[in-house]
C-alpha cells in the first residue's frame, strides 16, 4: 500500500499575490500538486516547482469546472500518489470556501490534512479602501454573509436576521446582488442614510470603489460598472476614509521587471516600499554551468593574475564551486590562500558587493559599471605577462575578451552558468508604466515574447543592455548612474511626475 501524502488546504488570501501567508507559499514552493480555484493573481502558481501537477477546478457564476464532489474524490485520489498536495482557494479557505466540505470528505478518507488558513477578503478588502471593520466609537461587532445560497436562489436566510445586530455588515460575492442586499438591510429596518461601499478587485491594483448610502449605493455601482468579485460594507465605518492622504513617490505606478532572482528581488521590494506595484513578469533563472574548463581553472588558479568577473551572479557561482573544490580536496592541505597572487576586478558596485560576501574587495572597479569601461580601464593595468581569468555568464558579451586579444594579453574566460527565461503565469497582460531590465538576456527574452509594451518607459541597467534594446529598436528612456536597484528606483522616481502627470489628463 502506497504511503498517503498530505493535503494542505491553504488559503491564498484576497487577490494580493504578497497577502499568501508565509506558511503558504512555503508549501507551494515543495508542493506535488497543486488543486486551485480561480484566484485573483495566479501568479502565485509561480511558488510552485517546475514539476509540480497543477489542475484547475475553478468555479465560476453559471460555469464550474468541476462539482464540489468532484473536487473532494480529487483530493483523495491526488493523496494516494503524492506527498505534498495543496488545496489552494481564495481567501479563507473555512469563510465560505467550502473548506469545511473538503476537510469532511479527507477526514472521512482517512486522509491526512491541515488547514492553513489565509488572509479573508472580508477583512483585507475594506482595509484596502480605508475602511475599517470596527471603530470603538462607531462600530463594535461585525458580522459577515454570503451573498448566494447553495442552488443560487437568491440571499441565504441569515441575511434577513440582521434587524438588530448593528455594527458593519459585510456581504461576499455581492456584486450581483447590490440592490437586493440594499433593500433587504432596509426592509429590516436600517436607516436608507446608512453608509455603505462596495469594493471590486479589493486589494488589486484594479480596485475600484463606490461610496453612498443604503438608498443610493445601487445606482451608484450600476453607473460604476461594479462586476464580480466584490465586497459590500455597510455600516458607520462604511463612511470613513482612512486611506494616506500622504502620497508616497511611486504611488500610482506600476512596474514590470525582467531580471535574475536575487536582482528583482532587492527591486520589486524597493519599488514596492515607495508605493509602485512592482512585478516580477519574467525570472532570468541563473543555471549552473559544469565543465572541463571549470575544473581545470580550479586546479590552475594559482597561474592566474587577475581574475576578473562580469556579474554578481558570477562571483557568487564561480566561489561557491571553488569553496566546494577546495573542501573535496581535504585532508590535502587547500585552501583560499590559493587566491592570494590575484588581483581581482569588478564591473562595478553590485559585483563588488558580491565579492564582500566572501570577504574579498575588488582591486578595480571602473566608474562605468559596463563591460566596455571594464575591459578598456584594465588593459590600462595590465601587462604581457598577466594571465586573466573571467567566470561569466554562458551568453556574455564578448567586449572585454576582444579587448584582452587585441592587447596580446592572455585570457581563459569560462563560462559559469546559463540564464532560461522563466515567464511567470499571470491572468492577463497589464498595462505597466516601466519595463526594467536587469540584463542583455532578458531583452532579447522579452521581445521573443512579443509582450504588449503600451505606453511603458524603458529603464535598462547599464548601457550594454541599452545597447541589445536598441538593435530591437526600441530607445532605453532610463539608465541609472549606479547599475544597481538603488540606482533603478532613483531613475524612475525622477521620471514618475510626468508619467502620472500624463495619465491624469
Amino acid at each position: 500500500m502506497n504511503k498517503l501524502g498530505c493535503v494542505y488546504l491553504v488559503g491564498a488570501g484576497p487577490g494580493d499575490p504578497g497577502l499568501i501567508t508565509v506558511k503558504g507559499a512555503s508549501l507551494l514552493s515543495c508542493c506535488d500538486c497543486v488543486i486551485y480555484d480561480v484566484l485573483a493573481s495566479v501568479s502565485l502558481l509561480n511558488c510552485c516547482p517546475k514539476n509540480c501537477e497543477k489542475l484547475f477546478v475553478g468555479k465560476q457564476k453559471g460555469k464550474h469546472s468541476k462539482s464540489q464532489e468532484e473536487i473532494n474524490s480529487l483530493l483523495i485520489e491526488k493523496a494516494r500518489c503524492h506527498s505534498i498536495v495543496v488545496r489552494l482557494k481564495g481567501g479563507d479557505p473555512y469563510i465560505f470556501g467550502r473548506g469545511g466540505e473538503e476537510a469532511l470528505a479527507l477526514k472521512d478518507a482517512g486522509i491526512p490534512y491541515e488547514v492553513v488558513p489565509g488572509v479573508t477578503s472580508a477583512s483585507a478588502v475594506l482595509a484596502s479602501a480605508g475602511i475599517p471593520v470596527t471603530h470603538r466609537l462607531l462600530s463594535r461587532s461585525f458580522h459577515v454573509v454570503t451573498a448566494h445560497t447553495s442552488g443560487d436562489t437568491g440571499l441565504p436566510e441569515d441575511f434577513f436576521h440582521l434587524t438588530n445586530t448593528g455594527g458593519t455588515v459585510i456581504v461576499l460575492m455581492g456584486a450581483s446582488q447590490i440592490d437586493a442586499v440594499c433593500k433587504g438591510l432596509m426592509q429590516q429596518g436600517w436607516n436608507g442614510d446608512t453608509p455603505a461601499a462596495v469594493i471590486q478587485n479589493g486589494t488589486l491594483p484594479n480596485q475600484k470603489t463606490v461610496t453612498g448610502t443604503l438608498q443610493e449605493l445601487p445606482a451608484k455601482a450600476q453607473i460604476a460598472g461594479i462586476s464580480s468579485p466584490a465586497v459590500i460594507a455597510a455600516g458607520k465605518t462604511a463612511a470613513l476614509n482612512l486611506l494616506s492622504s500622504v502620497r508616497r513617490p511611486l504611488d500610482g505606478i506600476r512596474a514590470g521587471i525582467i531580471g535574475t532572482d536575487s536582482f528583482t528581488h532587492r527591486l520589486k521590494g524597493l519599488l514596492d516600499c515607495r508605493g509602485a506595484r512592482a512585478d516580477v513578469i519574467c525570472r532570468m533563472q541563473v543555471i549552473p554551468c559544469r565543465n572541463k574548463e571549470l575544473e581545470e581553472s580550479f586546479q590552475q588558479i594559482s597561474n592566474y593574475t587577475w581574475l576578473v568577473f562580469t556579474s554578481a551572479n558570477g562571483v557568487r557561482l564561480y566561489l561557491e564551486q571553488l569553496l566546494k573544490n577546495l573542501k573535496s580536496q581535504q585532508p590535502i592541505k587547500a585552501d583560499l590562500r590559493c587566491l592570494g597572487n590575484l588581483k581581482i576586478a569588478a564591473v562595478g558596485k553590485e559585483t563588488n558587493r558580491a565579492l564582500e560576501e566572501f570577504f574579498l574587495h575588488a582591486d578595480y572597479v571602473p566608474d562605468t559599471p559596463d563591460s566596455q569601461s571594464l575591459a578598456e580601464g584594465l588593459v590600462k593595468r595590465l601587462t604581457a605577462s598577466d594571465r586573466v581569468l573571467i567566470p561569466r555568464a554562458k551568453q556574455g558579451q564578448d567586449h572585454l575578451p576582444e579587448r584582452l586579444k587585441q592587447a596580446g594579453i592572455f585570457f581563459c574566460s569560462i563560462p559559469v552558468y546559463d540564464v532560461v527565461p522563466v515567464w511567470e503565469e499571470t491572468n492577463e497582460f497589464q498595462e505597466y508604466d516601466f519595463f526594467v531590465f536587469a540584463s542583455p538576456s532578458g531583452v532579447s527574452s522579452f521581445f521573443s515574447r512579443n509582450y504588449p509594451k503600451g505606453q511603458a518607459k524603458f529603464c535598462c541597467i547599464g548601457a550594454v543592455t541599452a545597447r541589445v534594446l536598441e538593435n530591437h529598436g526600441v530607445h532605453a528612456d532610463l539608465i541609472p548612474k549606479e547599475a544597481s536597484a538603488k540606482g533603478i528606483v532613483e531613475q524612475i522616481e525622477k521620471a514618475a511626475g510626468n508619467v502620472i502627470s500624463s495619465k491624469n489628463t
